[in-house]
């Protein structure tokens, strides 16, 4: 898994804030601590990667008759041979990995959360131009640039990096968007899920919403008739971080409980000539709690519940962004008269409603073909 992400980073051609390419081992020590350094205070505080034998413009070069490349203990024993403040030390592994046919070597780099990485005394190394890493001066990496040698972060990166290293940032709302889209990470105790780093964050269901709300009254919705049982469970999750809830959501079982997810947003759309006709549609926003939280309940390992998730998802619109779905929302306005028409002369069939009435027929059909129809503009404006 590791090796196709840096395959894949190789491949972009381009380098990033937490990834940076070098063509060659330095023979200078200062330069080759400042490129760790400044990958260790990335700002995005992730694991970053130094890649060496890959030049800026993409060209393969390769390490293996690098004279000054080194092992891991060699470099371990590099930086531990530093005096960093509070004899924090980066913490780095190496990776050799073949690419066209050369050796590559990353050195992967890991915060630990202990940003920002400094020095306590000043580090110089005469070979070649003099070049110096002041005790004190603070580098982080942004974009694909590192902070010069003979200056620090600026002061709200620095700033950062400071909330970073006390746990104030990202805010626990941010984490737990990060955290749900790691369910493999997640352990079950029967009376919810914790997050295996950070146990204070749960997902929970709260029972007493769920009575309080009377859920168990609820009718099916609409796209519960394109499942092969339309039986479904209304139930209520949520996100805790201690005992405080960051996030709430009613959520649904179905196909008689095989496949459990929050219950989608809801969205209308007017016409310009007369607000009174609407297409009500149900959709997700990519990086919302909502959606992480959908994708942290589909458990890929079970096929039932991969049949009933391709179903739902016949039915609901996913856009990468707020300002898509506006935009998506003017395209509609704009093409009214001919969506409207493409719904009407739909033939889908919903076979699981003989038993409801008339009323609630055409209601659940009509839903269901403007859902359909809806999910083909959405691909076309794309193509626009």
């Amino acid at each position: 898994m590791l090796e196709k992400e840096i395959l894949n980073l190789i491949q972009s051609n381009r380098e990033g804030e937490y990834w940076d390419f070098k063509a060659s081992y330095t023979s200078n020590t200062v330069n080759l601590l400042h490129d760790i350094i400044c990958l260790s205070n990335n700002l995005e505080n992730r694991e970053a990667y130094l890649i060496i034998g890959i030049a800026d413009n993409g060209y393969v070069k390769g390490v293996k008759d690098d004279p000054n490349r080194r092992n891991q203990e060699q470099l371990i024993s590099f930086i531990r041979g530093k005096e960093f403040a509070g004899e924090r030390y980066p913490h780095i592994k190496l990776l050799t990995i073949t690419y066209c046919d050369k050796e590559i070597d990353v050195i992967i780099i890991n915060p630990k959360g202990y940003a920002p990485y400094y020095l306590s005394k000043s580090y110089e190394d005469n070979n070649g131009k003099k070049r110096i890493i002041n005790a004190g001066s603070i580098y982080t990496r942004t974009g694909d640039k590192n902070t010069d040698i003979d200056k620090t972060a600026n002061p709200l990166d620095t700033e950062l990096l400071w909330k970073i290293h006390f746990g104030l940032y990202p805010s626990p709302i941010e984490k737990l968007k990060k955290y749900l889209l790691l369910p493999d990470e997640w352990i079950d105790n029967n009376e919810g899920y914790f997050y295996n780093n950070s146990p204070e964050y749960i997902v929970c269901s709260n029972s007493v919403i769920e009575e309080e709300q009377n859920y168990e009254k609820l009718i099916p919705p609409f796209y519960a008739y394109l499942q092969t049982s339309n039986n479904s469970v209304y139930t209520y999750y949520e996100c805790r971080y201690n005992s405080t809830v960051l996030f709430g959501s009613q959520c649904i079982a179905l196909d008689s409980g095989q496949y459990l997810t929050p219950v989608p947003e809801f969205g209308a759309i007017s016409s310009n000539c007369t607000p009174y006709d609407t297409l009500d549609y149900r959709y997700f926003i990519k990086g919302s709690i909502l959606y992480n939280l959908h994708f942290f309940m589909y458990d890929r390992e079970v096929m039932e519940q991969t049949s009933a998730r391709d179903k739902f998802l016949e039915c609901i619109l996913i856009f990468e962004t707020e300002k898509e779905r506006e935009w998506f929302e003017d395209y509609v306005k704009d093409n009214f008269y001919w969506i409207k028409q493409s719904i009407k002369n739909n033939t889908k069939k919903v076979h699981s409603i003989y038993h409801l009435d008339d009323m609630e027929k055409d209601d659940i059909i009509t839903k269901i073909k403007t859902m359909i129809i809806l999910k083909n503009e959405l691909e076309k404006y794309r193509k626009l």
